[in-house]
Order: structure tokens, then C-alpha cells, then sequence
């Protein structure tokens, strides 16, 4: 009965928690989708339209605005799921980034006693008994954890993130949920060019199971905090491990301003050039020397403290790039810089980003007519963020998909300028960012580094030639026994698949119901009971009956579908 019934594991909790997700969807003028939901996994709607009043409301509202607040009511994972989106420029239109950007993760904290149950079970005793002090009264409260301040047994000031109980077993509920719906949406988006849910909600996946692991924020803040070691500008919180688990985090605690306040900053006499040039180099070093960043730096995530030292904070989400990666990056600058359009197609070609159905005449013209409009401005003058932002664009016009990581890097490089821009109107990032495009490519043609790729090369030219005879015996040999095979993909195969299992069981219940016919009808006429409980002609009717009720579902089931 294979693609008969819906292929994931039918609990009561799935299924009211699908119910709700209808619900929230026809209230935000998504009735089609919910409809859908409804047939493909069998669960009442409940609801059969929404009031003309409603209507009228839901026509007010932009189709960005209305998905917003429908991730915001279905809560924390879709959320979530939300702030990723709002990452991905190269995926979702800029009508949507901008809504998914003002999706807020606060949700009311959990009561101190079950806190204290978690800290009990993550670190081996109650806080009270493990530190000096402990506020129960959180000073941040989010979908996957909570922050209160201690104090610890040597006199050390200290936040403790803990992780919600039960968060874990949650999230991995819903995100099956996501899996399926993800699955139902691509059948539904065979022509949506460049999106591809199912991926999306993998990558998702993956980035929430990190999120929740606090014991890998824990690493990633120690190797920030090495990277950054000698820089007097930025002070990366210290860890206390003694007090750290899977699922609490310990850090220092920062005695410091937000960004955003301003006039704060500017009363108590704070450089904010200063510090717009800080958040870029602070960001800029990770992208080009380090590889390793942190992908959303907001003036949320950040503290400001004594002789305008930034503080970075939150430290579950990073990225990382190869240095084919940042060859790119450095590229795509000098190619804004100097107007040149063929420079920056050449660097996509390299990275191996050019997709087969790209006409490379239209992307060459498009990114020409891109950099033109920018070529009469000053350098200081050149609105970087916007540049990128058409760039995302022409990226999915032309099916290019850059890497995960190269994506929220450049994302992250519009978030750093708008938080220096919010501190200095003046600031350009784009004239921040030459001189380090320009070092790097130094850095790649110092004689110690042409050395270092040779070596390389000529390594891996070893190895390839060491093992050419044993590799080409092992295909002989293969060809030998008949054990050569060779593995095709093919594009949209499950969904035949799926298509050619609903046949296959249509097919089946038909010839179920001919059978019952033919039999009911072969009995009704003949005397004698079965077994002295019923006579023959009953059974007959029974069967009559049976195949009416099979035939009617069977009927229905076909004209639900609309494929004939």
C-alpha cells in the first residue's frame, strides 16, 4: 500500500499540530495550501473559508508580510526557520528578506524551578550549590534557551545559558513536520526556478541541531576568542568550562552599551567613527584571514564597553570559507571597484558556480548593466549593500547558486554595514573593503605561498599517478567479473515513482472491487449458509455493499486529486 497512506508516523501530536497549521494558514489568506495539506495527509481542515471582513484585511497586506505573520503564530520552529530564510538573499526575493527580518524569537521564559531541574541534570547539582549566586529572573528568554546572571564560587561575574527541557525533542518533531510539508511543496513548485524546499529545510535541520548543541557555541567562542587574542579593539567573552555542558553555556559577563543606542554612546563620550571601523574590521579579519565568522553581526549581538571596545555576542551560528571561497569574494570586489564585468564572470566560471541552463550572454550583459550604473560614482559613493542585493538577484535569475557559507558571508557583510552606517552616517564599506581584497591577492602571489600551491599540486599529482595502476587494475577487474556498474540520476524520478505507486493502487482497488462484484453476484442466487451463521444470499449483499463503499471512496479519492 505503498504511497496509499501518508509515510510518517501518525501520532496524535502530528496530527493536531497539522491541524493547526491549516488553521493559521487559511486565517493569513493561504487557504489553497491548506486545502492541499488537508488531502495529500488526510486531516480535517475544519474550516471551510474566511469571512469577507477578513478578506478585505488580508488584501491590505503584502504577500511578504502575511508569511511573516504566520511563521510568527505557528512559533518557534518556523520562526526559526523564518531567520534563515532571511539569510539567503540568493533564495528569497528582497520583498521577503526585509519582512523575515523583523522576526522576534522572545518567548516567555520557563519557571525558575524547571531551570534549576536542568542545571541539576546538565552539571550534577542545583546552582545554588554551584554558585555564589543565581538570578532566577532571566535577563533574555528565546525559543531555544534562556540567560540569567550568577555568580561564580571564585567571585567571577557570569551569564548561564541554559537550554529549554524538552527543547531538543521538539524541535526534532516539528522538524519532521517540515520534512513532509517541504516534500508537498516541491511537488507543488516544479517550475520555481532556484528553490528548492526540501534543501532548504535540511540546511535547517543542520543549523538548529548546531543551535541547540551549546557545547559547539562553547567551542566556537574559544576559537574566536583565540583568533582575536591580540586585538586591543575586540574582547571576546571567556569561557568558564568548569560550569559548561551540552546544555548550558557559561561565560563571562559584559558590562557594556548596546550599538544601537546612540545617544547614549554619544552622551558618555564613545568614537562612534571609532567603532563603525571596529564592527567591519572585526568582521573582515574573520572573512579574510580567518575563514571562520559569525554570521549575523547585528547591533543585537554585540556590547560596547570602556575605550570602544566591542564585545561580540552569541556565537551558535558561524560560517566557514575555503579560500576558493574568499578568491571569489576578493574578486567580486575588485570587480565592482574597477567596473569590470568580465573579471567577476570570470571569477564564477572559476568557482564552477555557472549552471547549465545559463545563458552566459544575458549574465554578461546583466552584470554589466549592474556595474555601469555604479561606474560614474565615487568609490566612497558606491552603495555596497545595494550592489550586493542586485547581485543576489541576477543570481537567481541565471540558476546561479553560490555555496551556503559564501551566501551568508555576504550577508553578513550588509549587516555589518548597516550597523556602522547606524553609527556613522559616513562610513563606505566598500572602501573598507579594498585594501583587504588587495592584501589577500598579494598574500596569494608571495613567493612562500606559490611555493605552498605547487607543493600541493605536485602532491596531489603523486598520489594520483601512485595510485593510477591499482585503481585502473580494480576497474579491470571489475569489467572481468561483470561488477561494473554506473549509477544514473534521474531528475523528478520520485515523484514518477509516487505517481506510478497511486495508479498501481488504484488499479488494485478496482480489481478488488470487480472481484467483489462478480463473487456477491454469484452468491446472492445460491441457498445454504456459512458455517449456520449467515446464509449466502446476505453474504452476497455484504459484498454488494463492501464494493459500493470501496468504489465510492475510490471515486472520491480521484476526483480530490483532479488528475483524471
Amino acid at each position: 500500500m505503498r504511497g496509499l497512506f501518508f509515510r510518517m508516523k501518525r501520532t496524535v501530536a502530528h496530527l493536531a499540530r497539522f491541524r493547526h497549521i491549516m488553521a493559521v494558514l487559511v486565517k493569513y489568506g493561504f487557504e489553497e495550501l491548506a486545502g492541499i495539506m488537508a488531502r495529500r495527509f488526510k486531516v480535517g481542515l475544519g474550516s471551510k473559508g474566511l469571512p469577507s471582513t477578513r478578506r478585505e484585511e488580508l488584501a491590505q497586506s503584502s504577500l511578504a508580510r502575511r508569511v511573516r505573520l504566520a511563521m510568527e503564530e505557528l512559533g518557534p520552529t518556523f520562526i526559526k526557520l523564518g531567520q534563515l530564510l532571511s539569510t539567503r538573499p540568493d533564495l528569497v526575493p528582497p520583498e521577503f528578506i526585509e519582512e523575515l527580518e523583523h522576526l522576534q524569537d522572545q518567548v516567555k521564559p520557563e519557571k525558575y524551578e524547571t531551570i534549576r531541574e536542568e542545571v541539576r541534570q546538565q552539571l550534577g547539582d542545583y546552582p545554588e550549590a554551584l554558585f555564589a549566586y543565581i538570578d532566577p529572573v532571566p535577563i533574555a528568554a528565546a525559543s531555544i534557551a534562556q540567560v540569567h546572571r550568577a555568580r561564580t564560587k571564585e567571585g567571577r561575574e557570569a551569564v548561564l545559558k541554559i537550554r529549554r527541557p524538552g527543547i531538543v525533542k521538539v524541535i526534532r518533531t516539528e522538524l519532521e513536520m517540515l520534512e513532509d510539508l517541504a516534500a508537498l511543496l516541491k511537488t507543488r513548485m516544479k517550475n520555481a526556478r532556484g528553490f528548492d524546499p526540501q534543501r532548504m529545510v535540511r540546511e535547517f535541520a543542520q543549523a538548529v541541531e548546531k543551535e541547540v548543541d551549546l557545547s559547539r557555541e562553547r567551542r566556537n567562542l574559544q576559537r574566536f576568542g583565540k583568533n582575536f587574542a591580540d586585538d586591543p579593539t575586540v574582547h571576546v567573552p571567556e569561557v568558564f568550562e568548569a560550569y559548561c555542558s551540552e546544555g548550558i553555556l557559561t561565560m563571562e559577563f559584559i558590562d557594556g552599551i548596546k550599538p544601537s543606542w546612540v545617544e547614549r554612546l554619544e552622551n558618555e563620550g564613545y568614537d562612534l567613527k571609532a567603532l563603525a571601523r571596529r564592527g567591519a574590521d572585526f568582521v573582515l579579519t574573520q572573512v579574510f584571514d580567518h575563514g571562520f565568522f559569525h554570521t549575523d553581526p547585528h547591533p543585537g549581538n554585540f556590547l560596547v564597553m570602556q575605550e570602544n571596545v566591542l564585545a561580540p555576542l552569541d556565537f551558535g551560528q558561524v560560517g566557514r570559507l575555503s579560500r576558493q571561497d574568499r578568491q571569489l569574494l576578493q574578486t567580486i570586489v575588485l570587480s565592482i571597484v574597477h567596473g569590470d564585468a568580465s573579471k567577476m564572470l570570470g571569477g564564477l566560471e572559476r568557482a564552477e558556480l555557472i549552471d547549465d541552463r545559463t545563458d552566459m550572454v544575458e549574465l554578461s550583459r546583466d552584470l554589466e548593466d549592474l556595474l555601469d550604473s555604479y561606474s560614474s560614482l565615487p568609490l566612497k559613493e558606491i552603495p555596497f549593500g545595494e550592489a550586493i542585493g542586485r547581485g543576489f538577484d541576477i543570481m537567481r535569475e541565471h540558476h546561479i547558486e553560490p555555496p551556503r557559507d559564501f551566501t551568508l558571508m555576504l550577508k553578513c557583510l550588509m549587516t555589518i554595514e548597516s550597523f556602522a552606517t547606524g553609527l556613522d552616517p559616513e562610513f563606505q564599506i566598500i572602501e573598507h573593503l579594498k585594501p583587504y581584497a588587495r592584501r589577500f591577492s598579494f598574500e596569494q602571489i608571495k613567493p612562500s605561498a606559490v611555493f605552498r600551491q605547487l607543493s600541493r599540486a605536485a602532491q596531489g599529482a603523486g598520489d594520483l599517478a601512485g595510485r593510477f595502476p591499482e585503481d585502473a587494475g580494480a576497474i579491470i577487474s571489475k569489467f572481468r567479473r561483470g561488477q561494473f556498474k554506473i549509477h544514473v540520476h534521474h531528475e523528478h524520478l520520485e515523484e514518477l515513482e509516487q505517481t506510478l505507486g497511486n495508479s498501481s493502487n488504484r488499479i488494485a482497488f478496482a480489481v478488488i472491487i470487480a472481484a467483489l462484484l462478480i463473487a456477491s453476484s454469484m452468491l446472492v442466487p445460491q441457498e445454504g449458509t456459512v458455517l449456520g451463521l449467515i446464509t449466502l444470499e446476505a453474504l452476497g449483499i455484504l459484498g454488494y455493499l463492501t464494493a459500493a463503499v470501496m468504489g465510492i471512496w475510490l471515486l472520491v479519492s480521484i476526483l480530490r486529486s483532479r488528475r483524471f
